[in-house]
């Protein structure tokens, strides 16, 4: 997701912010191939990495809003903490919780086998612990692994951000990001407990964590435009690339492989920072351009609903799975078919939910996160 995919940004002079909607936009397309190709179809590149770029920029967003609006609170004086909080939940369900029981009830009206089997997780934002002990992947709601892990950060982090003395924050948002290269380094015992340790919400916690670093960095007071970032970020991103090759070569990675996804998360900022400063070339054109900043505005729902879109495809297009229609021409049909079922239903849950809703959250406290 988001994240869920979450706008954090509106376009900025020069238009420099809404380059992070390109990167958004860049991400869910790479997601949405990665769901849509048929499985004989050879997977070239390790697409999770735009998932975990959500995850990251999640952290990254949320942890800066947050400081922002602990900034402005401890300023005006007097008690905000528990009033603060209110708001922040409110806003935050209004944004991201009443489109997602909308692709809930979506995946109950198509029939998704595993919301039929085992609804509450769903409901309760706890389906990736749910899926983690399934022994199959789940078909069409896979994605709300990572929505309800989202849901979970969104609960907890205030707390972190907010109640906790300043000098801690740093001490405290490093011993989280350290949980999650612990986990994957004891993958192996927890995966006798359960078959897809890797989806737990705590073996993520340094793409949420390190993108927490990030924006705890800016706030005080690094630019996004610091060389040292680039190079820290580009060396991240080295370090990823050889654990990821040497693995995949069967090469030896002495033990210390667990750090892979971490040094993944380092170089995510790296992106995101570059995507916030603004790209310059034809980069920054690209990811400025009408069809992508269309795509990242709408990534949210986009996410919420492209694996459904098969469900809905496979019960209005039943037909296009016929004997007839198995020549190789007919997977890009299919595939046209998922994405205009998708672009149609986030068109519909921008217009009908998340735009009405907008104008309630705006009026709701002085909160922008």
């Amino acid at each position: 997701m988001q994240a869920t995919p979450d706008r954090g940004f509106s376009a900025g002079v020069n238009g420099r912010a809404a380059q992070l909607d390109g990167l958004r936009a860049i991400a869910m397309l790479a997601i949405c191939w990665d769901h849509w190709r048929p499985i004989s179809w050879s997977r070239w590149f390790p697409f999770e990495v735009f998932l975990f770029f959500f995850l990251v920029m999640t952290g990254y967003l949320i942890t800066g809003s947050l400081l922002r609006e602990r900034d402005r609170s401890e300023a005006s004086g007097g008690a905000w903490k528990m009033k603060a909080m209110r708001i922040y939940q409110i806003r935050r369900g209004l944004r991201i919780l009443a489109p997602y029981y909308a692709a809930l009830a979506l995946a109950l009206l198509v029939m998704a086998p595993d919301v039929w089997a085992a609804p509450l997780w769903y409901v309760f934002h706890v389906s990736n612990i749910h899926m983690a002990y399934l022994t199959d992947w789940p078909s069409g709601t896979n994605h709300f692994w990572s929505l309800s892990m989202q849901q979970q950060f969104y609960l907890i982090w205030p707390f972190v951000i907010w109640f906790l003395p300043r000098k801690w924050l740093l001490w405290v948002i490093l011993a989280w990001s350290a949980i999650g290269p612990i986990t994957r380094m004891n993958h192996d015992h927890f995966a006798q407990w359960c078959a897809r340790p890797e989806v737990l919400t705590w073996a993520c916690f340094d793409y949420f964590g390190i993108g927490a670093l990030l924006a705890l960095a800016v706030h005080r007071g690094m630019k996004l435009e610091s060389p040292g970032l680039r190079w820290i970020s580009a060396a991240a991103g080295l370090a990823y690339l050889a654990f990821f090759i040497a693995h995949a070569m069967g090469w030896p990675t002495f033990g210390v492989r667990s750090l892979q996804q971490s040094f993944l998360a380092i170089a995510l900022c790296g992106a995101i920072a570059a995507g916030s400063v603004g790209f310059s070339g034809i980069l920054g054109k690209i990811l400025e351009t009408n069809f992508l900043q269309k795509v990242g505005a709408l990534s949210y729902g986009i996410y919420l609903y492209h694996n459904l879109a098969p469900l809905v495809a496979g019960k209005l297009l039943w037909f296009l799975w016929g004997d007839s229609f198995q020549d190789p021409l007919w997977d890009w049909v299919r595939i046209l078919s998922f994405a205009t079922f998708t672009w149609l239903l986030a068109l519909a849950s921008s217009k009908w939910i998340e735009r009405p809703l907008q104008g309630i959250r705006s009026k709701i406290g002085t909160s922008k996160s």
